[in-house]
């Protein structure tokens, strides 16, 4: 299914979902490709074209599922019927196309906006921009809550007009004093909320307020002929634009006046330049690395829009991690050197190695944890796989003496022949609990130590892909730096809840290795079977100045609490998820 935004079928780049099945047609378990119609595939003729050829290249069947939708693609008759609705889908995209386009166009001339109206305005019944009645109550815990100005959801919770928000930032930025990080830390502490694309509030970061100040003509009534991608501050000299005064929400001298200082703010156009920038870093930990402070506000009000990534800066002729700019998330620093945080990482992997004496250990492990799985049976799938692997072969032999007998024909004959043989290989391709575990197991810990021993000696470029390959997150905290939290990919989870339950040897619940005077002290906890409760993934490691990896979910504890007292170090965050 691509339903996440816009997918157009004229096109494969742009449809992840497609390219997932297409990527799954040459296993041996697919024995058809199944769509509604054929346009659910493709708009494009010469694109059904070559799927036909690739489904006859690796036996796949292609089956569409509407009524009166149905063909034998097997025979020439079927597939010039497929190339000839082919062109007709590829035609019916290309009109619609144009259709869009000259609607598009038609309300561009009459003064009406396309898309999403900007932050703070609404379009009336005559398709004008007009001032947006929503807005969000600043509840008394500094979180906001979408609703309506005449139901507060608290005693103590302010209104925030959004279009009240607008108007504050145009301005501040008027004042042509501030930049765009500068003027939303300060819309943070005012306590005006964004609304995202969804319609819930969210805290303002700088993003945002530079979609406010480039839509200053739209505020005005004025309508671009570009798109804002399209068009640079200097294509458009605020004098030349002509605001009107009817159709404006704002008033006309402030939106002149931001105009003026956008232009006069924006640099030039620059060359296209294709070499290689002098400055440029390939960060290992580009795309992966995350800000603690942001993730605990995220956990704290329930929202995945406030993670924030940590970027690549160059500053000073050294390398570092940035935090997101007009983000006020509580943390102090607001970058780290890319050198610390990258031996912080090192240190990591070197914690998750196992050496070559622990793996019949972990491989124990796994086998406990397969046959406390909730799943089925293991003796009962064995068995299943083991009969339907000796009748396939009873059919294969039987299936060879009908054709010698002349029972048969050879093309019916090589018809079955294929079929028992896609059978047999969906079953043999299908494994039990245990042989997963042990092959998961093997390549996490293979992935582990080749990560491990190539780290320091690989370049950054090799660094960054195979970093990306085994962790999804790494939750890094700016002002103790930190290593967090952690998320390994999916097909590596057990491997972690694996290698925690391995410090305790199957009896412990949880190991503290504490730092002291330049050497780590083991400190044991035991009473509970980590096996039977461990659930989750997931290594939290606090912030105050120790390791701690625990392998339980805090619903699992049932008011257990740690007889090992760990101190917290001053400014640092204190622990939250577990």
């Amino acid at each position: 299914m691509d339903a996440d935004g816009h997918k157009t079928g004229t096109k494969e780049k742009n449809r992840p979902g497609w390219l997932a099945v297409k990527a799954r047609l040459g296993d041996p378990d697919v024995v058809a490709l199944v769509a509604n119609d054929l346009s659910r595939l493709h708009r494009k003729g010469w694109r059904i074209g070559d799927l036909l050829d690739f489904v006859d290249e690796y036996g796949v069947n292609l089956v569409l599922a509407a009524p009166g939708k149905q063909m034998d693609f097997s025979t020439p008759q079927g597939r010039i019927v497929a190339q000839v609705g082919a062109l007709f889908d590829e035609w019916y995209a290309i009109d619609i196309s144009q259709r869009s386009r000259d609607m598009i166009a038609h309300r561009k001339r009459d003064g009406k906006t396309v898309g999403l109206p900007p932050f703070g305005t609404a379009r009336g019944e005559d398709g004008y921009l007009k001032p947006s009645p929503l807005g969000a109550w600043l509840l008394p815990d500094g979180t906001f809550c979408s609703g309506t100005a005449d139901a507060s959801p608290d005693a103590g919770a302010m209104w925030r007009s959004y279009y009240k928000a607008a108007e504050r930032v145009l301005q501040i930025y008027s004042e042509d004093k501030h930049g765009f990080p500068t003027i939303a830390y300060q819309i943070q502490m005012e306590g005006w909320a964004y609304r995202r694309r969804d319609g819930e509030p969210t805290v303002f970061e700088a993003e945002d307020v530079r979609r406010i100040v480039s839509n200053w003509g739209e505020y005005g009534g004025y309508v671009w002929k570009h798109r804002a991608r399209e068009r640079h501050p200097h294509d458009h000299n605020p004098a030349d634009v002509h605001l009107i005064a009817e159709r404006a929400v704002f008033p006309l001298e402030l939106l002149y006046r931001v105009g003026q200082v956008r232009y006069n703010r924006a640099v030039g156009h620059r060359s296209v330049r294709h070499g290689i920038k002098a400055a440029d870093y390939p960060y290992a930990l580009n795309g992966i690395i995350y800000c603690a402070h942001c993730e605990g506000n995220a956990v704290k009000h329930n929202d995945g829009g406030l993670r924030s990534r940590l970027a690549g800066m160059w500053h000073d002729r050294n390398p570092r991690y940035r935090h997101k700019s007009g983000v006020k998330c509580g943390c102090t620093n607001r970058s780290v050197m890319a050198s610390v945080l990258e031996a912080e990482f090192t240190r990591l992997l070197k914690l998750l190695v196992v050496r070559d004496d622990q793996i019949e250990a972990l491989n124990q492990l796994s086998l406990r944890a397969a046959q406390m799985s909730p799943m089925g049976s293991e003796v009962e799938l064995e068995a299943e796989k083991r009969t339907a692997l000796a009748r396939l072969q009873r059919q294969q032999e039987a299936n060879r003496h009908l054709f010698e007998d002349g029972d048969l024909t050879r093309e019916e004959y090589l018809r079955r022949r294929e079929k028992y043989e896609r059978e047999k290989a969906h079953w043999e391709a299908r494994t039990s609990e245990s042989e997963k575990l042990a092959l998961e197991l093997t390549l996490c810990v293979e992935a582990v130590h080749r990560l491990s021993s190539l780290w320091e000696v690989s370049t950054d470029e090799d660094r960054q892909g195979m970093a990306r390959n085994l962790f999804n997150y790494v939750i890094f905290d700016l002002d103790t730096h930190r290593i967090v939290d952690f998320r390994l990919k999916p097909w590596a989870d057990r491997f972690v809840t694996l290698r925690a339950a391995l410090y305790e040897e199957v009896k412990g619940l949880e190991r503290t290795i504490m730092f002291s005077q330049g050497q780590y002290t083991e400190v044991a906890l035991t009473g509970f079977d980590p096996i039977k409760v461990s659930t989750t993934s997931r290594f939290r490691l606090p912030s105050s100045g120790c390791w701690r990896r625990s392998i339980l979910k805090p619903q699992s504890l049932q008011g257990w609490q740690s007889p090992i007292a760990m101190p917290r170090s001053s400014g640092g965050m204190p622990a939250g998820r577990a």
